[in-house]
């Protein structure tokens, strides 16, 4: 706890320079490299350019446009700053991370365009830590529910991994449950201002993650999810992560953006397949055929990541006994072969195995209970076997 402490008063102390970085990332067509060619102009920290002059600024090919803004910030700059102290210091665990503090991500500063500065809510020393990103559709089958779900339980228990994700509904919430029900830590990436749950349906949710992880967003406080926002979002996912996990995408998403934005920094992107008839896969599928890896089990995301290649042995050991106890129990079952990975009618069981229905019905309970199959209301899935 004391090191915890530490740290934070460590992020408070570096944060008193918000009022310049606000104002800096307020002036018009001024992005982050605009700031940095103008610091290193000068040899000046990002945040001390608000000391330059007019013809300092101007020499470094500011418009008159631009310095106004610097000198005399608009309301809107001014009211956005207020908010913004205002939620920094209205509790130890928010924090804001400048470009140039030492405990901002260096994943984060490799980006061709970083964000200037991050807010931070919750365990902020995560930022740093070994992470994989997992993102996916809104609207993911039963078959990709049980993917996550038995990937990140062997991550978790094979490796110290952090998961990464965006918050949405689907797939990004998935994985957000999952690390938290397995202890692992999770960080969540914003769309909106740090003070925003979004959407409403993940506000506990929110809370957990604020409590157990990290919640993470380059955007001032009060500023409202919009669209163009989230594609900025991404680049952060990907770039605080050593890989991205992708489980069920359509090729025009949000997901198959955050990939593109990994494979542009060099990041491993794995993919898991699916029916080929599933709308929903052919995003992974899409990403398979441009080189991703074709991902089955944890081990095949392990192997390929660095200074992990001491979780391997722990993998085989912990998954060992499970795999040789499936096979005996599951190897030769006609009712259950009758079942495929996307949903089947009862009568179509019924039929393949040539049991009575009420016995495939009876049988059928039993698998679900012991989550072998799952019932849908097109009919029944299988989930491993």
């Amino acid at each position: 706890m004391d090191q915890v402490n530490t740290f934070n008063t460590a992020l408070k102390n570096y944060s008193s320079n918000i009022e310049a970085y606000l104002v800096l990332d307020a002036i018009s067509q001024m992005g982050i490299q605009g700031l940095q060619k103008t610091a290193q102009l000068f040899r000046c920290d990002i945040a001390d350019i608000i000391f330059l002059d007019a013809d300092q600024l101007r020499k470094a090919n500011w418009s008159q446009t631009q310095i106004d803004e610097l000198k005399q910030p608009k309301a809107a700059t001014v009211a956005q700053l207020k908010r913004a102290i205002k939620w920094l210091e209205s509790c130890d665990t928010h924090h804001f991370l400048p470009i140039d503090s030492p405990h901002y991500p260096d994943s984060l500063k490799e980006l061709t365009r970083p964000p200037l500065f991050i807010f931070v809510k919750g365990d902020a020393s995560l930022l740093n830590s070994p992470q994989l990103a997992v993102v996916g559709t809104r609207a993911p089958s039963q078959y990709a529910k049980e993917v996550v779900s038995l990937l990140l339980s062997e991550i978790g228990q094979t490796s110290d991994f952090a998961i990464t994700s965006g918050m949405a509904l689907g797939i990004d919430g998935i994985a957000h449950r999952i690390a938290l029900d397995n202890q692992m830590p999770t960080l969540a990436v914003l769309g909106c201002g740090i003070d925003i749950a979004y959407p409403r349906r993940h506000s506990q949710l929110y809370q957990q993650i604020a409590e157990q992880g990290a919640l993470v967003s380059e955007f001032v406080p009060s500023t409202p999810p919009h669209a163009s926002l989230f594609p900025r979002r991404n680049r952060i996912i990907s770039g605080l992560s050593q890989g991205v996990l992708v489980i069920e995408a359509k090729i025009k998403s949000g997901s198959l953006v955050t990939a593109r934005y990994a494979l542009e920094q060099n990041k491993e992107v794995f993919a898991v397949p699916s029916a080929i008839y599933n709308p929903q896969a052919e995003g992974c599928h899409f990403l398979i055929k441009q080189g991703a890896k074709l991902t089955e089990n944890a081990k095949d995301i392990l192997e390929e990541l660095p200074g992990f290649e001491n979780t391997a042995k722990k993998f085989q050991k912990n998954t060992q006994n499970l795999q040789k106890s499936a096979s005996l129990d599951l190897a030769s079952d006609p009712l259950l072969d009758s079942v495929s990975y996307s949903a089947t009618s009862v009568d179509l069981i019924a039929k393949r195995s040539g049991m009575p229905i009420s016995d495939v019905l009876t049988q059928l309970l039993q698998y679900e209970l012991r989550g072998i199959v799952a019932s849908t209301p097109e009919g029944y899935v299988k989930l491993r076997g």
